[in-house]
C-alpha cells in the first residue's frame, strides 16, 4: 500500500487503506468487507478508528451495512455529499456564487448533448410549458415553469449525474430575481424562442441562444445571489 498523506488524520488514513484493500482485492459492487475488528488488524488500527471511518465512507456513499449481513461496497452516488451540503443552508456566499457560475456554465455548455438526444417526448413537454407561460401572469407559476423548462433541457441531455445535480439546485435558484414586465416574465430570448431554436437541432446554434437566453442571470448575479443568501438565513 502507498503511504498515507501526512496531513491526513488517522481516521482519513483508514478510509484511505480501505479504499485500497477494496481495490487490491477487487471487490465489485454488493460485495462484503470484513468485520470491523478484522479490518481493524489488516489496517493496523483501532477498532474505534475503523468504526469511524466505516462511518465516513458510508456518508460519501462508498459503503453500505445491513443488520445480519455486513458492510457492503457499493456504487457511489457521485453527488451525495454535494447534496447534504445544499440540504443543509449552511453554504456561504463564495460556494453559491461558485454553484452559481456552475449552473450558468453547464447549461450552455450541453447544448450538444440536448441536441443529440433530441426526442419529440420532450419537445412536447417544452411546447406544453412555454403555452402555459404565455398565459399566465401569475409571478409563482411563472418561477416555477422556468424551473422546469430548464430542468427538461438537463433530461434531454441524457446525462443521469448532471440530472441529479439539477434536481438538488432547482430548489437554491428559485430564489433568482424576478424579471418581469408587465405581469410577464421578460428575457432578451424567451423560453418560446430558445424552443424554436432548439427545433432546428443546430447545437452552436442554441447554444448561442442559450447564453443569450441567460444574459439576465449574468446581469444580476450578484443581485441573485444576496437574495438566495437572505432567504438561506
Amino acid at each position: 500500500m502507498e503511504q498515507p498523506d501526512k496531513d491526513l488524520t488517522l481516521v482519513e488514513c483508514a478510509q484511505q487503506r480501505i479504499l485500497e484493500y477494496i481495490s487490491m482485492n477487487s471487490l465489485s459492487y454488493g460485495d462484503l468487507l470484513p468485520k470491523e475488528e478484522d479490518m481493524a488488524e489488516i489496517v493496523g488500527v483501532s477498532r474505534v478508528v475503523i468504526r469511524e471511518a466505516y462511518s465516513g465512507l458510508r456518508t460519501l456513499g462508498f459503503l453500505s451495512t445491513k443488520k445480519k449481513k455486513g458492510t457492503m461496497f457499493v456504487k457511489p452516488k457521485i453527488f451525495s455529499v454535494l447534496k447534504m451540503v445544499i440540504m443543509s443552508g449552511f453554504l456561504d456566499i463564495d460556494a453559491m456564487r461558485d454553484l452559481y457560475e456552475f449552473r450558468l456554465m453547464l447549461e450552455i455548455g450541453m447544448a450538444d448533448y440536448v441536441v443529440a438526444n433530441y426526442k419529440q417526448e420532450y419537445i412536447d413537454m417544452l411546447e406544453n410549458l412555454v403555452d402555459r407561460e404565455d398565459s399566465t401572469s401569475d409571478v409563482d407559476e411563472l418561477r416555477d415553469i422556468d424551473i422546469e423548462f430548464h430542468s427538461i433541457l438537463y433530461m434531454m441531455s441524457g446525462n443521469k449525474n448532471l440530472q441529479s445535480l439539477q434536481t438538488m439546485l432547482r430548489d437554491l435558484f428559485k430564489l433568482y430575481a424576478r424579471n418581469f414586465k408587465n405581469g410577464k416574465r421578460y428575457d432578451m430570448l424567451t423560453h418560446r424562442t430558445l424552443l424554436d431554436i432548439l427545433k432546428k437541432r443546430d447545437a452552436a446554434l442554441f447554444r448561442s441562444a442559450m447564453r443569450i437566453h441567460l444574459e439576465n442571470q449574468f446581469a444580476n448575479q450578484e443581485k441573485n445571489l444576496h437574495n438566495i443568501a437572505h432567504n438561506q438565513q
